[in-house]
């Protein structure tokens, strides 16, 4: 009987298999060799992401508004980091979605953002319309490409190790391998990152963001956001995660040692709650702490 190990390496290799098919058969082996956190990788790429993406689906695509003469048209930015950070966002969509997109010849992916975040950009055209991230099909290519390689080299540190079994069937032998040999997902595709937007809007997602300001740049947006905090709509418990957050960020900034990584993840925290907020005030911070933000 063949090794179903070896037969996902096979199928890795070859195109004609589909990454969604690929994915069902590697779940298969995840969850019979008890492998949880594979199982919770490949149950996202199979269902699509609602939080946290992996680095290799955040994608780069091109801002444009829709102009009714003259159809879509690209959005130019006076501050060049600013245009690079709006310009990456990540794509949380199922692979099978990625397939049937590509399947069906369509060029790129047309991917709307967030109400609050489309007023401010309008004032760069002086009307109101929608504005959306277009990623070409080359980024989507990328994404499930990833996910065919991980597999791949998945597939190939379980034969490294010694598991392969027959059929769909794993000894006891190879069960205890698997559960006593790290099988951190991390080693195979790096970093998660990029909250995901999901206001009613499948294909709304979060711009992926690093910051690169000074401790200057950070405490003046920090004291606004607290000026302004009253006319920020918020439910209870965002709200009361933004106040944590910029209590983070203040006592960070206050200490004769500022931890930079604290810094970046409650600011990153901060962008996330903000673009699910309503009112003038929270799209205008958007706005600001996009300023200090690098793809």
């Amino acid at each position: 009987m063949n090794s179903v190990v070896i037969e996902l390496q096979q199928e890795a290799m070859n195109r004609s298999v589909k990454t969604s098919d690929l994915l069902r058969k590697a779940y298969v082996v995840a969850r019979k060799l008890k492998l949880s956190e594979f199982q919770e990788w490949i149950e996202h790429e199979l269902n699509g992401y609602k939080e946290k993406v992996p680095d290799y689906r955040i994608a780069s695509g091109q801002i444009r508004g829709w102009n009714p003469f003259n159809g879509w048209i690209p959005l130019m930015f006076e501050d060049p980091r600013e245009g690079e950070a709006f310009s990456k966002r990540a794509c949380g969509q199922s692979i099978a979605e990625l397939e049937h997109i590509i399947d069906n010849g369509s060029s790129s992916l047309h991917m709307p953002y967030p109400q609050e975040v489309q007023r401010k950009l309008c004032q760069g055209f002086g009307y109101d319309t929608e504005i959306s991230l277009f990623v070409g099909q080359s980024a989507l290519v990328k994404v499930i490409d990833s996910v065919r390689n991980i597999i791949l080299n998945w597939a190939l540190k379980l034969e490294e190790d010694g598991i392969m079994g027959e059929g769909l069937t794993f000894s006891e032998k190879e069960k205890n391998s698997a559960s006593s040999t790290p099988q951190n997902i991390n080693n195979f595709y790096g970093s998660v990152s990029a909250p995901q937007i999901q206001q009613g809007n499948q294909t709304a997602i979060q711009v992926a963001s690093t910051i690169n300001a000074s401790s200057q740049d950070i405490s003046e947006f920090i004291e606004k956001l607290k000026d302004e905090l009253e006319s920020i709509i918020l439910p209870p418990d965002s709200r009361e995660e933004l106040c944590s957050e910029i209590a983070t960020v203040d006592s960070q900034l206050k200490s004769p040692k500022p931890k930079a990584l604290i810094i970046k993840e409650s600011m990153k925290s901060i962008r996330s709650i903000l673009e699910g907020a309503t009112g003038s005030a929270a799209g205008q911070l958007l706005t600001e702490l996009g300023r200090m933000v690098l793809g």
